[in-house]
């Protein structure tokens, strides 16, 4: 029963962790222009995440500074054409307030292997659904 009550008042004199907020970042491809983005980051509590600095991170942990974060958490970038979607952009207000994103650039080559992601495994799962109806299996 003693160790019980150490181990509450010990619990209970304890500092408090201290609860970061964790940034939350959007990623929108500028209409027209293939390889520039928009980067909207804002903390958990909806106030900007201004001066976050933005990075793209290789594979390998290699990183190209992009800028930092204007007044209302945006920046607006170009993805230089040796990035390809292994990379991250990562967005970086100091520890605790990281958010990384992929970036959302198609796979080299062209027509049905160009898309990338989800659409492409629903293409194809469509593509074969209909093969093999018409097969009637």
């Amino acid at each position: 029963m003693l160790a019980v009550a150490a181990g509450l008042t010990a619990a209970l004199l304890s500092p408090a962790p201290a609860s970061a907020h964790a940034i939350e970042s959007t990623l929108e491809r500028i209409a027209g222009l293939n390889r520039t983005f928009e980067l909207q980051s804002r903390f958990s509590t909806g106030l900007p995440a201004a001066g976050a600095q933005v990075s793209l991170v290789s594979p390998s942990g290699a990183s190209l500074a992009l800028g930092s974060t204007n007044a209302e958490g945006q920046l607006r970038f170009a993805v230089p054409d040796a990035v390809d979607p292994s990379w991250e952009v990562r967005v970086d207000q100091g520890p605790g307030h990281r958010d990384y994103l992929e970036v959302p650039l198609a796979a080299s080559g062209s027509g049905l292997f160009a898309a990338s992601g989800l659409s492409a495994v629903v293409l194809l799962g469509a593509v074969v659904v209909g093969f093999n109806r018409r097969l009637g299996r």
